[in-house]
């Protein structure tokens, strides 16, 4: 398992990065990661979640695909995994 996250930190962490300038599609990686993340701090494992909760977080602000002004649907989906996110934190936390 912890083979495995190590894995999922290393994939957010580049797609955050290659999703500002370099590979603009690497955004969908983000939004994966973003379930991922809610996954992860639902069943508890906390740290993991809030890193890859400041990636994708990151990753959304500064990608040039979701800050296009006419497509507000993107923005909503951003949004909701956003808020998926942060509710699943909030869950998680309260169990612990």
């Amino acid at each position: 398992m912890q083979l495995g996250n190590i894995c999922i930190i290393v994939i957010t962490f580049t797609s955050m990065l290659l999703s500002v300038e370099a590979f603009e599609y690497a955004i969908f990686i983000n939004c994966l990661s973003s379930v991922v993340c809610a996954c992860y701090a639902y069943g508890g494992a906390l740290y993991t979640a809030f890193f890859l909760a400041w990636c994708n977080v990151q990753a959304f602000v500064f990608s040039p695909l979701v800050n296009v002004a006419e497509q507000p649907s993107v923005k909503l989906l951003v949004l909701f995994l956003l808020c998926l996110m942060f509710v699943a934190l909030g869950i998680g936390a309260r169990r612990n």
